[in-house]
């Protein structure tokens, strides 16, 4: 059920709870201290503040749900939130777009799901989660390919048939170049073996528009133990200059709120235009 359906259920009018994240009980505290509200249910909080139904709800909802303008400010606060909150208390963070239409509906989840979450929440306290992004130069790369082909220092003399073999290698760089970037992938995953306690492909980030040359080779969500960044970072740092110098730049960043690890809660409402502000 998403928050629409939910809203609708009882009616467009009115005041929700929109649900930030869960935390410990004992980071309601410091919830209030931010000027928001945490309703707590045995020892887990739910880091939440009032917001219009009509807003969310109806033609309006669906109009503000397609208009970046308005959803860009909303999407910040709610990263913001979860990373105060993370500051004071593992996290179990909701997508963006998660509202109930009453406490009571809430409260509900919060008794049906209490054990799942509050689980989650101890896991937390010890892993968290990074990002692992490949980009490809893709010219770069075929360049590399191209190079590295033993036939090219056998390309005849002769201008007409060297230009045409050339042509013909060039060709199979450029099939080569994106095969690569996927089987190098392999030697990543095992450089991390031991560190990385679980990982999820994503999909690849879009070309960026200053950097029209190159393109998203892999995204992984990676779940790794609690401050393990200098670890992380010295298993990549062999890897990221040979790589570099043929086309594929590696980028970890971190540590984030543990979105693509937290577990499936039956009924939580959530939009599904959710958008995601870190990368």
């Amino acid at each position: 059920m998403n928050a629409r359906e939910t809203a609708r259920s009882t009616g467009d009018e009115g005041v929700g709870l929109y649900v930030f994240c869960f935390a410990r009980a004992g980071a309601a505290g410091v919830a209030v201290d931010h000027g928001l509200d945490a309703k707590v249910h045995e020892d887990i909080a739910a880091i939440c503040c009032e917001v219009p139904l009509h807003e969310w709800t109806g033609e309006a909802g669906e109009a503000h749900l397609k208009d970046l303008g308005w959803l860009g400010p909303r999407a910040l606060r709610h990263e913001a939130v979860i990373e105060q909150m993370m500051a004071a208390s593992p996290v179990l963070p909701l997508r963006f777009g998660c509202l109930f239409s009453s406490a009571e509906r809430l409260e509900a989840l919060l008794r049906r799901e209490r054990a799942r979450i509050s689980a989650f929440i101890e896991k937390a306290a010890h892993e968290e989660e990074w990002s692992l992004q490949g980009s490809l130069d893709v010219r770069a790369c075929e360049e590399a390919m191209f190079a590295a082909d033993p036939r090219v220092a056998k390309l005849p003399a002769q201008a007409g048939a060297r230009y045409l073999m050339e042509q013909k290698l060039r060709k199979d760089a450029v099939r080569a170049a994106r095969g690569w970037a996927q089987e190098i992938q392999a030697d990543i995953s095992r450089a991390l073996e031991g560190l990385v306690l679980e990982r999820h492909s994503l999909r690849p980030p879009p070309r960026n528009p200053d950097e029209p040359g190159r393109e998203g080779a892999f995204h992984w969500a990676l779940l790794v133990p609690r401050g393990a960044e200098a670890e992380l970072a010295r298993r990549l740092e062999p890897l990221a200059e040979p790589l570099s110098a043929r086309g594929l730049h590696l980028s970890a960043r971190g540590p984030w709120p543990a979105y693509n690890f937290a577990p499936r809660l039956g009924d939580v409402p959530g939009d599904g235009n959710e958008v995601r502000t870190h990368d």
